[in-house]
């Protein structure tokens, strides 16, 4: 009688439902499932998959470790924890997440045509500061992208204290979370072949931290070879917030000890304690580190010069790598959003007293705010800053105020090193850049969010992903998708995916690209402009900014 209804079911299952798909990998079998696109295509998703080791106990602050095989059929139909971080988002204040988190998602188009060729690949690293995201989240999801004929790859890694914390030697040397990434593409490398992906057609991508981090690979050994192509959306490798000074990271190190009771003789007593202590004291530390805002202005552990090694992911800055031809040359495309500073400037509508406390203090405030204390007579930028966003009025109101405070954030966070990063590029490297300002402003901002609710401020950081993956529909589950944002959404999922293809983001003009994107060249800095009625070609991107 069980084996009859056993017998029924599978019936049942034949009839209502594809089978789940199952893969072969090197490391064992993976079983996804069958998921829809924005257009209504299939494609399968395979969640959750481990490539390292859990990183805990004496793994904790080390490199990772690959996953040994698995005999039985892996459960991939469901995503896997987030890497532990304090929750930004539903439950703030709460430490979220577990150690063992580092796997990844791999999600195949079910293409219709008969066809032997192998699938482009993009790879997608998550932003957060360093600090928190996931790759397993909904937001990052391939409901639009994969409407492009890719596969994409969206992979988790190390945040935070246990993602980059260094001692600056080589018992705890740091970038746990950089070379989490190297893994998964050495994963990828490895393993695409059998999604019907080309290890040969790899292209990394993402957003703010995550643009740093794709960028930082090209600089990496431990990377060479493992991509060909690298997008960065509103972060570089050289952006002033990405690599930690010396002195920096000396003291946050010291800092976080002595406040766990560690001892700070050598950095063996000093590792050797906080490999002890439970995950949520420990991601709890991150809020010793607070500013006046009640915030810190990027996550205390971040990128780390290392010690020269085989091991090591970063032994100099970018900038030296770069200069030095220590880099792997590849097509890039970079650009920005036109007010990305609207992630720090739209609290002060909603929170109108921490304008006021900036204000008090401007020349101090705005360069803790901006992590520019360990620049050198830094104070004196906060009177230079002033001066050339704000003017010589004292007594500014938060209206009179937000526009240049915006600006301010946008250019020292952003604009500055991005544009040192198109005149480097054009320097070094021999392979195409393209470069681009996204401007659709849409109700569909995180400016929503950080801001009053309901009130439109811009083009806030982070907004063009809006137009890559289901985001918005996640944030603003009642939006209403206009024609224009409809229309961005095809313009960005084809650009970055013909990028992926052939290196060109418009190989060819349609009725979605309408004009081509040309490489940027050291006679014409010329950058896309991507409005939603317009897509041109455009020069002198923040032409007087910059030259502050």
């Amino acid at each position: 009688m069980i084996l009859l209804s056993i017998f029924f079911l599978h019936i049942i299952v034949i009839i209502h439902g594809k089978q789940n798909p199952r893969v072969t990998i090197s490391d064992g079998i993976v079983e996804g499932k069958i998921l829809k696109t924005k257009e209504g295509r299939e494609f399968q998703a395979f969640q959750g998959i481990p490539f390292a080791e859990p990183p805990v106990g004496d793994l904790r602050f080390r490199s990772p470790v690959p996953k040994k095989p698995w005999s039985m059929v892996l459960d991939a139909t469901k995503p896997h924890t987030v890497c532990p971080q304090i929750d930004t988002d539903v439950h703030k204040g709460v430490v979220d997440g577990e150690e063992d988190c580092l796997f990844l998602n791999v999600y195949k188009p079910m293409l219709h045509h008969e066809s032997t060729d192998s699938l482009p690949v993009m790879v997608y690293f998550h932003g957060g500061g360093f600090n928190f995201g996931a790759g397993n989240s909904d937001y990052y999801g391939p409901q639009t992208l994969l409407d492009r004929d890719i596969i994409l790859v969206v992979t988790n890694y190390r945040l935070g204290i246990l993602g980059f914390f260094s001692t600056g030697d080589e018992v705890a040397p740091g970038n746990y979370g950089l070379k989490d990434q190297s893994l998964a593409l050495k994963w990828v490398n490895k393993n695409i072949k059998y999604f019907n992906g080309d290890p040969e057609k790899v292209t990394i991508f993402g957003n703010s931290a995550g643009a740093t981090c794709s960028q930082l690979h090209i600089v990496s050994p431990l990377s060479k070879g493992l991509f060909q192509k690298v997008i960065s959306q509103s972060g570089t490798s050289l952006n002033h917030w990405v690599t930690m000074a010396e002195d920096e990271s000396a003291n946050n190190v010291m800092k976080l000890a002595k406040n766990l009771g560690c001892s700070t003789n050598t950095s063996s007593d000093i590792v050797n304690c906080l490999r002890v202590i439970d995950t949520e004291t420990l991601v709890n530390q991150e809020k010793i580190f607070e500013l006046w805002d009640g915030s810190p202005a990027v996550s205390p552990f971040r990128t780390t010069i290392e010690s020269p090694s085989v091991h090591a992911f970063l032994s100099d800055t970018p900038e030296n790598l770069l200069k030095s031809g220590n880099f792997q040359d590849v097509p890039v495309i970079a650009g920005l959003v036109r007010d990305e500073g609207l992630v720090k400037s739209a609290e002060y509508k909603l929170k109108s007293e921490l304008f006021g406390k900036l204000m008090k203090d401007f020349d101090k405030n705005i360069v803790d705010s901006l992590n520019l204390k360990y620049v050198v007579n830094a104070y004196s930028v906060g009177s230079r800053l002033r001066k050339f966003y704000l003017g010589e009025e004292k007594n500014l109101t938060l209206e009179d105020a937000f526009s240049g405070l915006t600006k301010i954030f946008t250019d020292i966070y952003f604009t500055k090193a991005f544009d040192e990063s198109v005149m480097m590029h054009l320097n070094v490297s021999t392979k195409p850049m393209f470069i681009y300002l996204f401007a659709h402003e849409s109700g569909d901002s995180y400016s929503r969010l950080y801001g009053k609710p309901g009130e439109q401020l811009g083009v806030c950081h982070g907004d063009e992903l809006m137009y890559l993956f289901p985001i918005a529909t996640r944030l603003f589950p009642h939006r209403n998708e206009t024609e224009s944002d409809k229309r961005i959404t095809q313009l960005m999922t084809s650009t970055w995916a013909n990028f992926a293809k052939t290196g060109n983001p418009t190989p060819y003009t349609n009725d979605i690209t309408k004009n081509k994107w040309e490489p940027v060249t050291s006679n014409d800095l010329k950058y896309y402009y991507i409005d939603s009625n317009v897509q041109e070609m455009r020069t002198d991107m923040f032409k007087e900014r910059v030259e502050f």
